[in-house]
């Protein structure tokens, strides 16, 4: 097939350190040129790929990279690369399959080549408008997620695949730590998993991402706990040092508060042998087997006792788990598959038009 691929343009494709669309981005591009599809990637110019790379921007710029860009708005960029997806499409492609939310959305409603769309983030109600206009495919990346969405044009959800073999298996970790990675935002918890390791007298690292938006909350509800030896803030951190801290874990805190569409940290830790400890929120009965791979909590409570018995998981159970749920091969199987029922449904509307 001659499938194009839009790319975000706010992280490179694949990102340099935190990016967990522009990951899943990239892992389906890859496979899909190895298995023989003629794949055009629209993505920032820095992007590093197999298939054949379009760029409306040499670097990606995240949202408030204004001050040294001169852009104002890192969406303007967002969108002319998603335009120029579609002015290209006119019989240049069978299926655009956009990673590119809402300003995606907004410009496929005009396209002649059949779109698919992946909602890697939260349904807004609020853009019900845009979702009323646009007239073709979209999917979610959890049936959590996928229940907030429109139904009209809804394909089944696909869970994420990575690349489980990149990640180191540790079967017996003698760091003796817990671990919080993740963005440094209220609604994902390091504050939480901060409480559930001082209370269950264990060591957490704290690793992530922090904007600029929620720099207060680290001043405020991080920083004061840090000593450097009980909780250590390490910060953003690239590919390989993030695989090392999950390898060295005794497990991964997920303490969400709000309806993650994925969480793909989670299956990352699994691909580490690493088990979680999540809130019994969205896509994380989905994908942790509670008792199995890790446990299911209501509460930091719970989180503290879950603690108590991590002993019970079996790492490698974590690992099998992972490379028969959520190998890159089994995603892009999934991905494929979509690709044939959009041919065929747009096929048959064809026929009957």
């Amino acid at each position: 097939m001659r499938i194009a691929q839009l790319a975000p343009t706010y992280e490179r494709v694949p990102p340099r350190t935190y990016g967990g669309t522009e990951l899943i981005v990239h892992l389906i591009t890859e496979e899909l040129v190895a298995r023989g599809h003629d794949v055009t990637l629209f993505a920032s110019g820095d992007s590093v790929t197999t298939a054949e790379l379009r760029s409306v921007t040499p670097f990606p710029m995240r949202y408030g990279g204004g001050s040294t860009s001169g852009v104002a708005h890192a969406e303007y960029l967002q969108l002319a690369n998603a335009q120029a997806a579609f002015l290209t499409a006119a019989g240049a492609f069978d299926v655009i399959h956009s990673h590119a939310g809402i300003e995606g959305l907004v410009l496929a409603a005009g396209s002649r080549t059949p779109v698919v769309s992946t909602m890697h983030n939260a349904f807004v109600p609020a853009t019900q408008p845009i979702w009323d206009a646009y007239p073709w495919f979209h999917h979610a990346v959890s049936a959590a997620s996928a229940r907030t969405y429109p139904a009209r044009g809804a394909l089944p959800p696909i869970h994420h695949g990575i690349d489980v073999g990149s990640f180191r298996f540790e079967p017996v970790p003698t760091e003796g730590y817990l671990l919080f990675l993740g963005r440094f935002n209220q609604a994902k918890g390091a504050d939480r998993a901060i409480d559930v390791a001082l209370r269950s007298g264990r060591r957490l690292l704290l690793a992530g991402k922090v904007d600029p938006a929620d720099a207060d909350y680290l001043q405020a509800a991080i920083e004061p706990f840090v000593d450097d030896d009980r909780i250590r803030l390490i910060g953003e951190v690239d590919g390989p040092a993030k695989r090392e801290l999950l390898a060295g874990a005794d497990a991964l805190l997920f303490p969400i508060e709000w309806d993650e569409p994925f969480g793909l940290v989670m299956i990352e830790a699994l691909s580490a042998g690493t088990p979680v400890i999540g809130f019994r929120r969205a896509s994380v009965p989905e994908l942790i087997e509670h008792g199995r791979t890790g446990f299911i909590v209501d509460g930091v409570d719970e989180m503290v006792a879950a603690v108590g018995r991590i002993g019970e998981i079996d790492r490698w159970t974590c690992r099998a788990v992972a490379e028969q749920r959520f190998s890159v091969a089994r995603m892009v199987d999934d991905v494929e598959a979509m690709y044939r029922a959009i041919h065929d449904r747009v096929a048959w509307a064809a026929a009957g038009a």
